[in-house]
């Protein structure tokens, strides 16, 4: 009796499997293993462990395959690298957690380079009337990409408000998918927003944080909250702290001509502590002083000048709009110091970005802020809230240049310390190989995956 058509097409995908077999060049794992730990030191061999040999050796294979029938998986001239979703809004709306998914997505050094980052728009940039359309699309991606058998972690990055909702479809969509799941809390108001909800939304909460195979935070503060709140084990959460690019040298543009360019970077909003900046500008000690504020970032950019027209410093403010990350590192160049008097913060990107470019800092210490900078010595603290505060801090850098060029050059080698991007790529790719599933390869398929993803996690 002849075969059957379903079988013929099995006999097909075998023989292809054998022909790519027998060209592939033995090569053992512990060679590849020992290679990377000399290279890069016991962490990231165990990481290459972590994501397991097998994946590797059929990775290498991927490239000499004779073309495959797309029903067996494999479709031609498919990448080798297996995927990450890098999942955020982007863009305008997507602010300090778009933008370092961004640079994230453009490292290439191990362990980054055995995985392909692919960026996964969550929200859209528009009116939220048409997230769905946007969540629908990143659904679809991923199921798509698990049933090529590619899919390998999903790193969902996660706010506060509608975020929790969107990140809870994907989560769910991911683990039915077979994906490992990276859940990478960035919300600076978590906190309020999970006090501020009914008890169905906390147990929806409470089950992202356990479903999710692993959690980073921004910093010890965080964790504790996480894990006391949720009761999440210690070793399921890891503080990683921002990074941000190196600044290259750049000329200022803006002559030193005596006056002295206070630059604020972020949306315009009441929890960053706006109000209370312009109406520090507007307090004696600063109306005579040849000083300029430039508030660079989106929101009610005219209520704000509106605020300035009526307090009468609006002749000595430039307000920029949303900029870019280029057009922002311009500004921090050209700028005597930044300013950020927020209420409530994760650990902000423009702050690192004004260490990496020895630019004196003025914040509030909240969030994992005070974990990381020391009054005085990384940074002039004020209290969120504090008009009297805001106002002496800037009075302090215009009187005491010594203190700024201190204060910077400390800055500076702390972020060559901490918050380098290579340093942050390399702690989020080791747990991109640890989570990547042992025995997964391009083409193999992912389904059905979730008992698995549940017995690792149990283990």
């Amino acid at each position: 009796m002849p075969p059957s058509r379903r079988e013929r097409h099995r006999l097909e995908c075998d023989r292809s499997d054998r022909v790519a077999g027998s060209l592939a060049r033995p090569r053992s794992c512990g060679d590849r293993h020992g290679r990377q730990r000399q290279d890069h030191g016991p962490g990231a061999g165990d990481a290459a462990e972590a994501a397991g040999c097998d994946d590797r050796g059929r990775g290498a294979l991927a490239a000499r395959r004779r073309p495959i029938p797309a029903a067996c998986g494999v479709q031609p001239g498919m990448s080798n690298r297996r995927t990450v979703f890098l999942v955020c809004p982007y863009g305008q709306i997507g602010g300090g957690m778009g933008s370092i998914m961004d640079y994230l997505a453009s490292q290439q050094h191990d362990p980054l380079d055995r995985f392909d980052l692919k960026r996964l728009e969550s929200r859209g940039g528009g009116h939220i009337a048409f997230s769905p359309l946007f969540l629908a699309a990143a659904v679809g991606r991923i199921v798509l990409e698990a049933m090529r058998g590619r899919l390998a972690v999903v790193h969902l990055n996660l706010a506060e408000r509608g975020s929790v909702y969107r990140k809870a479809v994907l989560l769910a969509v991911a683990k039915l998918s077979g994906g490992r799941v990276l859940l990478h809390l960035h919300a600076a108001q978590i906190v309020q927003f999970h006090a501020s909800v009914g008890p169905a939304r906390r147990m929806l909460m409470r089950w992202m944080f356990h479903a999710a195979d692993h959690c980073v935070v921004l910093g010890e503060v965080w964790r504790r909250w996480v894990a006391d709140t949720f009761d999440i084990r210690a070793n399921r959460i890891s503080v990683i702290y921002n990074g941000v690019p190196a600044t290259a040298p750049r000329p200022r543009t803006v002559p030193r001509d005596g006056r002295f360019r206070l630059l604020f970077v972020g949306n315009l909003l009441e929890r960053k502590g706006v109000k209370d900046l312009l109406q520090a500008f507007a307090t004696p000690s600063l109306r005579s002083r040849n000083i300029e504020l430039t508030m660079a970032g989106g929101g009610p950019v005219e209520q704000c000048r509106a605020l300035a027209q009526q307090l009468g410093i609006a002749d000595r403010l430039r307000f920029t709009g949303w900029v870019s990350q280029e057009a922002a590192r311009d500004l921090m160049v050209n700028a005597d110091a930044l300013i950020l008097p927020a209420y409530d913060e994760g650990l902000p990107l423009v702050i690192l970005e004004a260490l990496a470019s020895a630019t004196p800092v003025i914040c509030t210490p909240v969030g994992s802020i005070p974990e990381v900078l020391a009054d005085h010595e990384t940074a002039l603290f004020v209290s969120p809230g504090d008009v009297s505060g805001i106002a002496a801090a800037i009075v302090e850098l215009i009187d005491q240049p010594a203190t700024g060029r201190r204060i910077a050059a400390a800055g500076s080698a702390l972020y060559e310390r901490l918050f380098t991007m290579e340093a942050f790529a390399r702690s989020i790719g080791s747990l991109y190989a640890t989570l990547a599933p042992r025995d997964a390869s391009p083409g193999a398929p992912a389904w059905p995956p979730v008992r698995e993803a549940r017995d690792n996690r149990q283990r």
